[in-house]
Formats: structure tokens, C-alpha cells, sequence
């Protein structure tokens, strides 16, 4: 039977823009002790952006982490422009970001699932969307890129998607969340 670890001691070990470090010591079931590193992470969101049923919009972009180009729905995290409670502050960032990365915004934006971006270190969380009929935004209503950002648009239809899943091609955690539910989403509406 899984057991709960007893908090002892916390040592803040790095402070950054965007996540924080921390040294945990705990006390195990059998009372010994064992030390935890935790990541903490600002809230996330990402979009499933949909043109029409069958196609999306990803975006491409260097990811120094990954050191490499990858294939993503649009996404960013909640700072300090997106403002009320956690639901509300997750819902602005969305439409933010997808004017900020696409150009849109959704008419109908429906929150699917919250989930933990690697549990095993971090207490990183994004939450998911799928922002539909969508319209173009004018140039007088564009928001800023954030800086340093330069994304390659994408418009993929489902099937395009699905080889890119079956090559191996989509691997961003986020993306392949979505295009789960974007094939789930299809099946539920006869699609």
C-alpha cells in the first residue's frame, strides 16, 4: 500500500523567471530519510486551435532544451497580465496566446483537461483547450510577440497529424495530449 511521505525541511536552492527550485527532506513510512528536488513552475495553457473539424493550426519553433525544432500547439504560460482566479487567469492566457502565436481568437474556447507536465520532479501543470470558430484578428487588434519568439505556422488536417503520430514526428507532451483528444473529439461527433 502506497504511503504518504512526512514533510520535514525545505531549502529554496535556485529562484528564476519562469520556476524555482527547492531541497525537500522527508521522512519515509519506515523512517528513514530521503531528500526531494522539486521543480515549481508557473501555470501553463495550451490550445487545440481548430480551422474546421478536420484541420488545426500548429506552430514550429526552436526549443533550446530539446535543441531542436518542434511541432506544437500553440501555448504559454499565466503571468502577471492574466488576472482572477486560477480558471479565469488560464482562460486569458489561452486567448492571449493564441492571438499572440496565430493570429485568432476563438469564438468557443472549452477546456478539456489539466495535467501534470512531469510529476515526478515538478509541480508544472497545463491546461488544456479547444478554441473553435475561430476569426482572424486584424492587425490593430494583434498583441506583441513575446521576445525572441519566431514560430513557422502549420495548418494540418487530422489525417496529417495522425501519420506525424505514426512516424514519431509529434513529440511534445502537450501536442500529443491534444491530438488524443482531437481524435477522441472527432469519434464523439461522428467524424
Amino acid at each position: 500500500m502506497a504511503e504518504k511521505e512526512r514533510f520535514l525541511s525545505k531549502q529554496d536552492v535556485y529562484q528564476g523567471k519562469i520556476f524555482s527550485v527547492e531541497k525537500r527532506q522527508v521522512e519515509l513510512a519506515d523512517g528513514s530519510q530521503a531528500q526531494r528536488d522539486i521543480v515549481h513552475h508557473a501555470l501553463a495553457v495550451g490550445i487545440l486551435p481548430l480551422v474546421d473539424a478536420d484541420h488545426a493550426i500548429l506552430v514550429r519553433q526552436w526549443r533550446a532544451a530539446a535543441d531542436d525544432f518542434v511541432l506544437e500547439i500553440p501555448a504559454g504560460k499565466v503571468d502577471n497580465r492574466d488576472h482572477g482566479n486560477e480558471e479565469e487567469s488560464a482562460r486569458q492566457a489561452a486567448i492571449r496566446e493564441l492571438n499572440e502565436e496565430i493570429r485568432f481568437h476563438p469564438r468557443s474556447l472549452t477546456k478539456f483537461v489539466t495535467v501534470y507536465e512531469a510529476i515526478g520532479f515538478t509541480d508544472a501543470r497545463i491546461v488544456l483547450y479547444l478554441a473553435t470558430d475561430m476569426t482572424a484578428l486584424a492587425n490593430d487588434d494583434q498583441l506583441p510577440q513575446d521576445h525572441g519568439e519566431s514560430l513557422d505556422l502549420l495548418t494540418v488536417s487530422h489525417d496529417e497529424m495522425t501519420v506525424l503520430y505514426q512516424r514519431g514526428e509529434l513529440n511534445d507532451q502537450k501536442t500529443l495530449t491534444a491530438y488524443f483528444y482531437w481524435t477522441n473529439w472527432r469519434l464523439t461527433n461522428g467524424k
